[in-house]
């Protein structure tokens, strides 16, 4: 009696012990996959092991839910479909990805980092989201941004951008949906008040590489305003008149090794010391056409 009840004590330890190893096991240790996050950008961060694939992206994260992973990656496939078909670009095949990524978008949802993240590298977008689902109400522009430059990073297919930071930003806020912050001439005539005393008076087309922001700038909320305002100018019939494709032939030909003042001069009809130049006066005339 007494061995038949040690026994079964036994048993049952054993099976608790068993259930406990089971479930470490389906605990992965987070882990870095050889990811194009790893190689191409600055972060380094580890995933929790379980990422999951779609259509044009594949969703990683550091501790989101499976279900915030899964409206991402849904949202992201979308906004990606949104993006191509700004540019009427069905080449899929043509794009130049990172050969860890697999033909796929990293999209990597980071949720406990401690940061707010919102950047593209060649194959992989960082996005914060701190709540444990996707309002996706305020996602739209910032997810569409950073897919821009996605897109522009596959079509040229290298690690580094080879447009002047002016253009990048100004076409992924115009495919983000863009902004109204400068409408009129009174607009545009407060931002060069506002930027004085800065060399250019805060002309854009100064901005080639990050460095050249003024010292104190807000690089990411101030410049917007006359990113968004130029490339509305370059696209808009009433402006310069070019379009959504000019910007992809000009990304074209900088994957083919043309410099990006040959490459906008080719495809804009414009030399960028000219529109250096010109700026605030071509502006000025393109906002007063708008209003007349």
């Amino acid at each position: 009696m007494h061995i038949s009840r040690l026994l079964l004590i036994l048993f049952l330890l054993l099976l608790v012990f068993t259930k406990c190893e089971d479930q470490k096991e389906d605990q992965p240790v987070p882990e870095t996959e050889e990811g194009s996050w790893v190689i191409y950008s600055p972060l380094k961060w580890t995933h929790d092991g379980y990422p999951i694939t779609g259509t044009f992206c594949k969703v990683y994260s550091d501790g989101a839910s499976y279900s915030l992973k899964q409206q991402c990656l849904e949202f992201s496939d979308r906004m990606f479909i949104d993006v191509l078909n700004q540019f009427s670009f069905d080449k899929y095949d043509d794009l130049q990805f990172p050969p860890e990524n697999k033909s796929r978008i990293n999209v990597y949802i980071d949720t406990d980092h401690g940061v707010n993240v919102a950047y593209a590298y060649w194959g992989t977008i960082f996005i914060a989201i701190k709540t444990p689902s996707l309002d996706t109400s305020r996602y739209d522009y910032l997810f569409k941004h950073e897919l821009t430059h996605e897109f522009e990073f596959l079509i040229e297919g290298q690690c580094n951008l080879g447009t002047d930071v002016w253009f990048r930003e100004a076409i992924a806020i115009y495919c983000g949906g863009g902004f109204d912050y400068i409408q009129t001439v009174e607009d545009i005539e407060n931002w060069i008040q506002e930027n004085e005393h800065y060399p250019g008076k805060g002309n854009p087309i100064m901005i080639h590489v990050w460095d050249d922001f003024p010292e104190g700038a807000d690089i990411t909320g101030y410049y917007c305003k006359v990113f968004d305002i130029t490339m509305k100018y370059l696209l808009d019939p009433v402006g310069l008149n070019k379009s959504i494709q000019d910007v992809l032939s000009l990304f074209y030909d900088v994957r083919n090794g043309s410099s990006f003042g040959d490459a906008f001069e080719n495809n804009f009809g414009l030399s960028l010391e000219i529109f250096e130049e010109e700026y605030y006066d071509r502006i000025t005339a393109y906002l007063e056409a708008l209003n007349s």
